[in-house]
């Protein structure tokens, strides 16, 4: 019998390399997500109760969709911004959807960092972001430098797609997420808490070492 976390590192290769993930969807919208990330995200929402979420990287729409309807459930006043470099692929029933602001920009420019901190602003609560758009250590590390300036004590961050790089899928790919968490946290080791056990809870996640609470 294999151990729990053999179990279930065979399993997060499997699910990722035969791509079951792709053909996901949230009512009828691609929403390109490993599904016990997405329950974490809902539990999430539940239990923080933010003013706002912030998605970087939106693809068709579906996860921000995903999002609005958890997030309207708790506190209907909240909204989710989307931000992505090319919005031209959101599809029209999450476009429509009145709780999401998008944004086209690049999730590093510091004019996102600006908006962002004028929407809360405007709707003060706590925050959680979604880190999911160009897969590159440096360009991850762009966006949590971004970020630094933004979070407040008790947001919620996840950081996608550590998995890559060989960590444990895709070990061709050139260092990536992962990467750009363990320079980040040599940089500023006190900024996170990381929350292994939110992370741990399906048996394995897309984000690994990328489920963080903002230190005081």
């Amino acid at each position: 019998m294999l151990a729990p976390n053999q179990a279930a590192e065979n399993y997060h290769r499997w699910y990722y390399n035969s791509r079951v993930w792709t053909t996901t969807s949230y009512l009828g919208v691609p929403i390109l997500k490993w599904i016990g990330d997405l329950w974490n995200y809902q539990e999430i929402i539940q239990g923080l109760k933010p003013s706002l979420v912030v998605e970087f990287g939106a693809w068709e729409g579906g996860s921000a969709l995903y999002l609005a309807d958890m997030l309207c459930r708790v506190n209907p006043a909240a909204k989710v911004l989307s931000i992505d470099i090319d919005l031209n692929r959101i599809h029209a029933r999450a476009k429509a959807h009145p709780a999401i602001e998008w944004l086209q920009a690049s999730t590093a420019d510091p004019a996102v960092a600006l908006h962002i901190k004028s929407l809360r602003a405007a709707t003060p609560g706590p925050v959680f972001f979604i880190v999911d758009s160009d897969h590159s250590k440096t360009h991850v590390l762009a966006e949590l430098e971004n970020l630094r300036s933004v979070t407040q004590p008790g947001d919620y961050v996840v950081v996608e797609d550590g998995n890559l790089n060989g960590h444990p899928v895709l070990p061709e790919w050139g260092e990536g997420p992962f990467e750009a968490l363990a320079e980040y946290f040599r940089r500023y080791p006190a900024d996170y808490i990381h929350d292994s056990q939110r992370e741990s809870k399906f048996g394995f996640s897309f984000a690994p070492g990328g489920f963080l609470i903002r230190h005081g």
